[in-house]
């Protein structure tokens, strides 16, 4: 386990492509960019959407959204036939733009990659410009649609929090000067790994913001997660560098939003 410092206050870099299935169909045909577009698995109203653009998002249509039910939010909506080999065709060439400008150390997912920062790399405002470059390279190498989050942070944990902080293109550096302010005004299952059950065991355990949740002690948390994870889990928010056999952990096990949907996709 490494600690950051003041010297190298941050160790990874994790990138996030904004709504890849919809960008991808958006990069492949000009018609619907800039529209709101659902990814769906047949072309039917009882389909529902396994991805959708920020524009459909913001008629309040997401993940699991029934076509019937996205057009009645959004009567413009376009509903889009996925094309997995197309996913992944974007995937590799992602991973290939991504790897001039860093080193790819984990795959997360089809969407997901994290890159350990070396040397000067750990300085702030060398990670910002390697942030800015991956961004540069993936419009002038894959395509304009096909944004990206990214969180800079001590670890991989973090990092995929910061991700998230802002959507869609965003930037988020975490480091110990800002924690745990830049956290407090989330919910708690924004915080990554906490899902509805787990939010239930804190609740029931007297923690109810992610404020409380910073302020337990790792015996605590033990005793939520019901074994090592919780102080793992305490570990990781408090910006500690795990490796494997953690990093498992922070894979995304995605449920079917919808019987027989398949992977879903945000």
């Amino acid at each position: 386990m490494n600690m950051s410092t003041a010297d190298n206050p941050v160790q990874w870099l994790f990138l996030d492509l904004n709504a890849f299935f919809a960008s991808c169909e958006q990069q492949e045909n000009p018609a619907p960019r800039g529209k709101p577009v659902i990814v769906v698995q047949t072309l039917t109203d009882s389909a529902c959407a396994i991805a959708a653009s920020y524009a459909a998002k913001a008629y309040g249509i997401k993940t699991g959204t029934l076509v019937r039910e996205a057009r009645r939010l959004c009567p413009t909506v376009i509903p889009v036939e996925a094309n997995h080999r197309l996913y992944t065709d974007y995937h590799d060439r992602i991973l290939t733009a991504v790897d001039t400008c860093l080193p790819i150390e984990k795959v997360m997912s089809i969407d997901e990659v994290a890159c350990r920062l070396m040397g000067t790399e750990r300085q702030v405002p060398a990670a910002r410009e390697l942030a800015l470059k991956i961004k540069r390279v993936l419009r002038e190498q894959v395509g304009a649609c096909l944004t990206c989050s990214i969180g800079i942070a001590p670890n991989v944990f973090l990092g995929k929090v910061g991700s998230d902080l802002q959507k869609p293109d965003g930037l988020v550096v975490i480091t110990a000067d800002n924690l745990p302010d830049v956290l407090l005004e989330l919910e708690l299952q924004e915080i990554y790994g906490i899902g509805e059950r787990m939010e239930q065991r804190l609740h029931r355990a007297g923690i109810f913001t992610v404020a409380e949740l910073w302020q337990a002690s790792p015996l605590r948390l033990r005793r939520v997660w019901g074994g090592i994870n919780g102080v793992l889990f305490h570990q990781m928010l408090h910006g500690v560098d795990i490796q494997p056999p953690l990093l498992p952990l922070l894979q995304k096990h995605r449920a079917s939003a919808c019987a027989g949907a398949g992977a879903t996709h945000e």
